[in-house]
């Protein structure tokens, strides 16, 4: 796609963002009834799903379902009125200890203030004079107050000014319970419906995308409302014992605002915390209350929420924290409880759909970049020690081999690809394959330390075969790993040598910078009297190199054992084995752990023949002879 494509393309996306965004700003009086009653929807059809299977009619399964769940909101709803009205005229008794508290408070911050004046004058007083520039003065004469007097408000506004919220309130729980109605006595027409008109002949992908949207809204909001409630209970049960008045006012605040992703628990903390200051002449009971609400957010983050969730909506905390502010921004309180439904549904949205993909990109929770691509992106930036943790992270679940195979080869072969193409520096090459030989190498190390720690005894008995090899002349198995061409051939040879894990059995790396040229790596193969010898051969060219060395090897060692590794190779290997030259003695491989397996196969039988009298394996150490 040319650049003023690509520019138009983007700009006409901006331009259909703003208008939707500047749609949904407008139409906010209608949409936010019309999204509570979706998402009530979504929230009461499995239990309209339910009461129909048992042979219960729609009608009398969605007025049932309707009036129970209403009736409870209801009930939530008036018990608060009541809490609140209780409690209101005993907020002036409260007043004094509230003032004293916050009195006791300002001394101590107006004597740590008081101590910091007094160094910094006498600090000051230590200083050569400055001489300060003359404040411009003011003219003596003053301006005339003013002041203005509204008139006296008619009967009719003041009516309005109190009881047209309280309308405006009703008139919309009223529309958002017959919306909830209708919606679910209609749900299965209202489907079709819908992907009738946005579905454009794609049956299959809206109704997948339908499914995929009511299965995590349900999930979460369903999970979500008992989670509250389960917090709100014991918010309400822990107030009680703690001595606070109307404890049932503050389960229930917090129930509510913990809709809010976050910041909701400690919004619904602030009340019960101010008022047990007020009620209290010391900090026991606000102390107690503080750390009530800290035990219980706790709880419900580490014990509750995975346990009741499962699997979470997909959407990253990130995500979570952004649309609770642009929906805020859009719609007010309203948009920040419905914040998070409403951007699970984006995301189910941007995943399938692909004009909207960038949504999914955006507000989903999963890693954009498979593994090898994230720990070759980290060395591309120089960013060392996060490429180590995500190698460590992988290390700690997956299999040495699996690890080499998955991240480490593919980013090596990223490197050498980019860095052939030209679209890599020198100097960013250079360390890029310095940090891959040092995480090899650490690993190595952490190995081989491992091994001696599980298996110390094994060690020596592993010393004294070897010895015992040495007085009875047997020879040792030797694998040389061979550079095809470069440093990246090496390393992945060095991969190879520490996944083959073979008692009885040495694997040697030769360094690329000591085997420049094919005819001397053949000269090394005669020196070492190996046994098998593998050619590690890394992207671009590894068909190339490969096949080249292969045939020297070939001509001087007609029956030497051959392992040709094509790493991070694509596809099927047939046409490369045509290219390279297949025989009996040559086995090529795409994988550390085939060419392990077949490293395996090759060497075993032999060490079968070098056993001791006694029937105990000979494990040979140290390096080829």
């Amino acid at each position: 796609m040319a650049p003023s494509d690509h520019l138009a393309k983007s700009a006409r996306m901006l331009a259909s963002i703003a208008v939707v965004v500047a749609a949904l700003y407008l139409a906010k009086g209608v949409l936010v009834p019309m999204a509570l009653a979706v998402l009530l929807s979504f929230l009461l059809s499995p239990v309209c799903d339910w009461l129909e299977r048992h042979r219960l009619g729609r009608i009398p399964a969605v007025v049932a379902t309707a009036l129970v769940g209403f009736t409870v909101l209801g009930g939530a709803a008036w018990m608060a009125v009541v809490q609140v009205s209780d409690l209101a005229p005993r907020m002036p008794e409260y007043e004094t200890n509230l003032k004293a508290k916050l009195q006791s408070a300002n001394a101590q911050v107006s004597a740590t203030l008081g101590r910091v004046t007094r160094t910094a004058q006498g600090m000051s007083e230590n200083l050569s004079p400055v001489e300060l520039a003359q404040a411009p003065q003011g003219t003596k004469e003053w301006p005339y107050s003013v002041r203005i007097i509204s008139s006296p408000a008619s009967p009719l506004q003041v009516f309005g000014s109190m009881f047209g919220t309280v309308l405006e309130v009703l008139g919309s729980i009223g529309v958002v319970i017959v919306l909830v109605v209708f919606f679910l006595i209609r749900r299965d027409d209202l489907r079709d419906r819908f992907i009738l008109l946005v579905g454009q002949g794609q049956m299959t992908l809206t109704t997948q995308m339908l499914e995929d949207a009511g299965t995590r809204v349900s999930r979460y909001l369903a999970t979500e409302f008992l989670l509250n409630a389960i917090f709100g209970a014991a918010v309400g049960s822990g107030l009680y014992l703690i001595g606070l008045p109307n404890p049932i006012l503050w389960g229930i605040l917090a129930t509510t605002l913990r809709f809010i992703p976050y910041i909701g628990a400690w919004l619904a903390a602030a009340m019960p915390i101010g008022l047990s200051m007020a009620i209290s002449g010391d900090w026991v009971a606000p102390s107690l209350t503080v750390g009530l609400f800290v035990v219980l957010e706790l709880f419900a983050n580490n014990v509750l929420e995975p346990w009741l969730y499962g699997k979470n909506t997909g959407v990253s905390a990130v995500a979570v924290l952004l649309a609770a502010v642009f929906w805020t921004w859009l719609w007010g309180v309203a948009g920040l409880l419905l914040a998070t439904p409403l951007t699970v549904c984006l995301l189910v949205v941007g995943k399938h759909v692909p004009q909207l993909s960038f949504l999914n990109t955006l507000l989903g929770d999963k890693p954009v970049f498979e593994p090898a691509k994230r720990v070759y992106q980290r060395l591309l930036a120089g960013d060392y020690e996060e490429a180590t943790e995500l190698l460590d992270e992988h290390f700690e679940h997956t299999p040495l081999v699996e690890v080499c195979d998955t991240v480490l080869i593919p980013a090596l072969a990223s490197a050498e690809t980019h860095w052939r193409r030209g679209e890599l520096e020198e100097g960013r090459h250079k360390f890029i394959l310095q940090t891959l030989r040092s995480m090899i190498q650490e690993r190595g190390e952490r190995q081989q330390e491992l091994h001696k720690n599980e298996s110390g005894e094994d060690v020596k008995e592993a010393e004294a075969d070897s010895s015992l090899a040495d007085r009875t002349g047997l020879p040792p198995l030797c694998v040389l790993c061979l550079p095809a061409h470069g440093e990246g051939d090496e390393l992945a040879g060095m991969m190879l040598a520490q996944v083959v894990d073979i008692r009885g059995c040495v694997v040697e790396t030769v360094p690329a910078t000591a085997t420049a040229v094919a005819s001397e790596l053949v000269n090394y193969v005669e020196q070492r009297n190996a046994d098998v010898v593998c050619i590690s051969a890394a992207p671009p060219a590894a068909v190339a190199h490969a096949r080249r060395l292969r045939m020297r090897l070939r001509r001087r060692f007609p029956q030497l054992n051959l392992v040709v590794g094509l790493w991070n190779a694509p596809g099927d290997l047939n046409e490369a084995k045509e290219r390279i030259g297949s025989d009996a003695r040559t086995h090529i491989v795409a994988t550390l752990k085939n060419a392990q397996e077949q490293i395996r196969m090759l060497v075993e039988p032999r060490l079968e023949k070098q056993v001791q009298p006694n029937g105990e394996g000979v494990v040979m150490a140290g390096a080829c002879k």
